[in-house]
């Protein structure tokens, strides 16, 4: 009689701590799911428009940059293999269209940072809007392990911002 009611009490605290489990696991997931879903619905209107306003068929990259105007960026090419950047600023709905040669390509601006920063190791890039330009954004690992970035502008690739040691 004794040991049944243990037993119960051992099986309703393993429920219980399964049923937490469970509900933690399903909860956890839900709040990564909403906390993307922002991001995916800019990504999604921006497809929509760069595939419907440009001549944009096939998609490269997708970029995201936040530096005091979020913006969100593709990269791309036309039916005639044309590539082009297209950025989106979801809060004003503005977006603009570029042509890759009419500026600095990816591959340019990670060459011109490697020569520039030799002991310095690219974590990533993007590109997107600051102050009223097209940018690429390279966030890097500099030989001391500590972070920074460097701003390069689309049209001349000259460097216009860059933060070391953070």
């Amino acid at each position: 009689m004794i040991l049944r009611d243990d037993t119960r009490q051992v099986i309703r605290f393993l429920l219980g701590v399964l049923v937490a489990v469970i509900v933690l696991f399903f909860g956890s997931i839900f709040v990564f799911y909403k906390a993307g879903s922002t991001s995916r619905t800019h990504d999604k209107t921006m497809l929509n428009v760069a595939k419907q306003k440009t001549p944009i068929v096939q998609v490269d990259r997708y970029y995201h940059l936040n530096r005091g105007t979020n913006s969100y960026a593709l990269a791309g090419k036309s039916n005639k293999k044309a590539s082009y950047y297209f950025v989106y600023l979801p809060k004003s709905k503005k977006a603009f269209l570029y042509e890759a040669k009419k500026g600095f390509t990816q591959t340019e601006i990670i060459d011109k940072f490697k020569k520039s920063y030799r002991n310095k190791s690219i974590s990533s890039i993007n590109f997107g809007w600051y102050q009223g330009n097209p940018v690429w954004e390279i966030a890097y690992k500099n030989s001391n392990h500590k972070l920074g970035y460097v701003m390069y502008n689309f049209k001349n690739g000259i460097e216009i911002n860059k933060v070391d040691n953070l």
